[in-house]
C-alpha cells in the first residue's frame, strides 16, 4: 500500500468515511473537492484496498498524456488499477468498436470536468461520457475540483432513473479554499507582467509558470526567455511544427520529480489537469485562459508543502465589453442549437441562412459511411451544457457588476468596467482587486507625491500634478479639479491627501515680499504608515 507524501487537513478519505463499502453495482459517485484534497490518495489506497478484498479491478481514466504518465509512474505493476486515457475509449467508439469495461468493477473518471470543458475542441467527449453513464454493472466514480456543470447534469438526468432500479447517487463535497494564494492580480498587456517579474520575482530561485491560451503565445515567450521550458500537447496535429522545441527529457524529469529545473515554464492547457508540481520555488502563476474552471485547474497545478508555501496569481483581465461580446456569441450558438433541437435542420437553416458559414461547435456533423458519404447533424450534450454554463456565468458577472455600479453611483462614485475582476476576486475569496498596470501607475504617482509633500504648489505647477494623476472621465477628458484628485487618493487608499489653501503671508521666510500673496496653492500631505 502506498502513502502519498501530502495529506491535506480536509481530505476525501475522511469525507467518505468508509461508505465506499456500501456502494453498489450501478451506483454513481460524485466527488467534488479541490486540488490536493486527497482524491488520488483515496483511489490508490482505500479504494484499491477494498478492491483487493473483493478481488476486483479499477479502471482509472485521465484526460492528459502527462497525467497518464504521472499515474503510471506512481502505480505499481501489481496494482489492481489500470490507467487509461479517455481518448482511447473515444477512438474505439469513433471506429465503431466497443470498449470492454467488463474486467472492471470501479470506473474512476478523474478530472471529469474534461467531458464539458474540453468539449469546445473535442467532438468525442460526449461519446465516452454516454458510454460510461450507460454501464449497468459497474460503480462509476466522477472526481473533479470544477465538475459542477457535469455533476448537475448527472443529478438531474440520472437520480430518478437510478432510484427506480434501487441505485443512488452518492455525493461528497469539500469546499475549495484558496488560502495559499498570496495575492491575486490582473493585467491587460503582458508588458506589465514582465515588469512585475523584473521588480518582484527577480531572484535566481524564483520560478514562474505561464499558462497560455494559444500555443503560439507560449512558444513566443519560450523563445524570448532563456532558462525556460516549453510544453504543448503531442496529440494535436496543429502542434506538429512546435514539437521539436519540446525537450522530452526535461518533461520526463518533470513528470517523475514533480518539479522543473529552469526559471520559466511556458505551457498550454496540456498541464491544466491533475499534473502535480510540488516545488516551493514556484512563486508566480500567470494565466491568460478565459474559461474559469480551466483557469482554476491551472492554478491547482502547484501543490503546497505547508502553510508557508504560497503562490502569487496573475490573470489576464477582460473588460465588460469583452464579456458582453462573448455572451452574445454564446447566446447565438445556443439559439441555433435550440432551433435545431426543436425544429431540426429546417428550423436551424431558417435562423442561420441556407449558406451560413459561421461555425457552431455545439451542432456537429457525424459522418456515416454506407457506401456513400452522408452527414448527420446532432447536438452535443456536453457542448450544450458547457455553453449554458458559460452563458450563466457571464450573466452573473455582468449582473453583479451592474448592481455594484449602481451602488457606486449612488455613493457619489463612478462606474467601473471590472465585472471579471470582481467575479474572480470573490470566487477566490480575495478582497483586494489589483490591476498591475494601475499598481505601477500608482507607485509612480506615490514616488512623485513624495517629492512634493509639504511644498506649496501654485497655478503654474498644478498642471504637472494634474498630468501625473492622469485621471480621465469616460470621454477621455483629463480631470483637473482638486476634489477629483483627492477622491482618487481616497478611493484607491493611497496614504496621501491634497488640499487647496489661500496664501495669506505678506513676507517670505527671508523677509522679502510674498509674490503669491492672496493666491491659492495646493498642498500634499502624507499619512504615517
Amino acid at each position: 500500500m502506498r502513502i502519498d507524501d501530502y495529506k491535506p487537513k480536509q481530505n476525501v478519505t475522511e469525507k467518505i468515511n468508509g461508505e465506499e463499502a456500501e456502494w453498489k453495482y450501478g451506483d454513481i459517485v460524485l466527488i467534488s473537492s479541490g486540488t490536493a484534497s486527497g482524491k488520488s490518495f483515496f483511489i490508490r489506497n482505500k479504494l484499491e484496498e477494498l478492491a483487493d478484498q473483493q478481488n476486483v479491478n479499477i479502471l482509472l481514466l485521465v484526460n492528459r498524456r502527462n497525467l497518464y504518465d504521472q499515474n503510471k509512474e506512481a502505480i505499481e505493476d501489481t496494482s489492481r488499477i489500470k490507467v487509461e486515457l479517455y481518448q482511447t475509449i473515444e477512438n474505439r467508439l469513433d471506429n465503431d468498436e466497443e470498449y470492454d469495461f467488463s474486467p472492471y468493477t470501479y470506473i474512476v473518471c478523474d478530472e471529469s470536468h474534461y467531458f464539458t470543458t474540453d468539449s469546445g475542441f473535442n467532438d468525442n467527449s460526449d461519446d465516452s461520457l454516454q458510454a460510461i453513464l450507460g454501464l449497468q454493472s459497474q460503480i462509476r466514480i466522477f472526481m473533479s475540483a470544477t465538475g459542477h456543470v457535469l455533476f448537475s447534469y448527472i443529478k438531474n438526468q440520472y437520480r430518478r432513473k437510478l432510484k427506480q432500479k434501487g441505485n443512488k447517487i452518492w455525493t461528497y463535497s469539500i469546499p475549495i479554499k484558496f488560502n495559499q494564494i498570496a495575492s491575486l492580480s490582473f493585467y491587460t498587456d503582458f508588458y506589465a507582467v514582465e515588469k512585475l517579474i523584473e521588480h518582484k520575482f527577480n531572484k535566481a530561485d524564483d520560478k514562474i509558470i505561464y499558462f497560455a491560451d494559444t500555443i503560439q503565445k507560449a512558444f513566443e515567450l519560450y523563445q524570448k526567455y532563456d532558462d525556460s521550458l516549453f510544453v504543448c500537447s503531442k496529440s494535436s496535429s496543429k502542434n506538429r511544427k512546435y514539437l521539436k522545441h519540446v525537450d522530452d527529457d526535461q518533461v520526463e524529469s518533470m513528470v517523475k520529480q514533480n518539479r522543473f529545473d529552469c526559471k520559466y515554464l511556458f505551457t498550454t492547457t496540456v498541464l491544466d489537469n491533475g499534473f502535480d508540481l510540488k516545488d516551493e520555488q514556484i512563486k508566480l502563476i500567470v494565466c491568460d485562459i478565459f474559461d474559469v474552471d480551466t483557469m482554476l485547474q491551472c492554478i491547482g497545478r502547484k501543490r503546497f508543502k505547508n502553510d508557508q508555501d504560497k503562490v502569487h496569481v496573475v490573470l489576464l483581465n477582460r473588460n465588460n465589453r469583452n464579456l458582453n461580446n462573448y455572451l452574445n456569441s454564446v447566446q447565438m450558438k445556443l439559439d441555433e442549437a435550440d432551433a435545431f433541437i426543436h425544429g431540426g435542420v429546417e428550423e436551424w437553416k431558417k435562423l442561420v441562412g441556407k449558406f451560413s458559414r459561421k461555425s457552431n461547435h455545439i451542432i456537429k456533423d457525424n459522418a456515416i459511411s454506407d457506401g456513400k458519404y452522408k452527414s448527420k447533424k446532432t447536438v452535443s450534450r456536453v457542448k450544450y451544457l458547457q455553453a449554458v454554463a458559460t452563458r450563466e456565468r457571464l450573466k452573473a458577472m455582468l449582473d453583479q457588476n451592474r448592481e455594484t455600479n449602481n451602488f457606486r453611483e449612488e455613493s457619489g462614485g463612478k462606474k467601473e468596467s471590472d465585472a471579471y475582476m470582481m467575479y474572480i476576486s470573490n470566487l477566490l475569496h480575495k478582497n483586494k482587486i489589483t490591476l498591475i498596470e494601475k499598481r505601477f501607475e500608482q507607485e509612480e504617482l506615490c514616488s512623485y507625491l513624495d517629492t512634493i509633500v509639504g511644498k506649496r504648489i501654485y497655478k503654474e505647477g498644478q498642471k504637472q500634478v494634474i498630468e501625473k494623476f492622469d485621471i480621465k472621465d469616460y470621454r477621455g477628458r483629463l480631470q483637473k479639479d482638486i476634489s477629483q484628485l483627492q477622491s482618487y487618493l481616497q478611493s484607491n487608499q493611497l496614504k496621501y491627501a491634497i488640499g487647496s489653501f489661500p496664501d495669506n503671508r505678506k513676507k517670505l521666510e527671508d523677509g522679502s515680499n510674498n509674490p503669491h500673496k492672496g493666491k491659492r496653492y495646493w498642498l500634499v500631505s502624507k499619512f504615517n504608515e
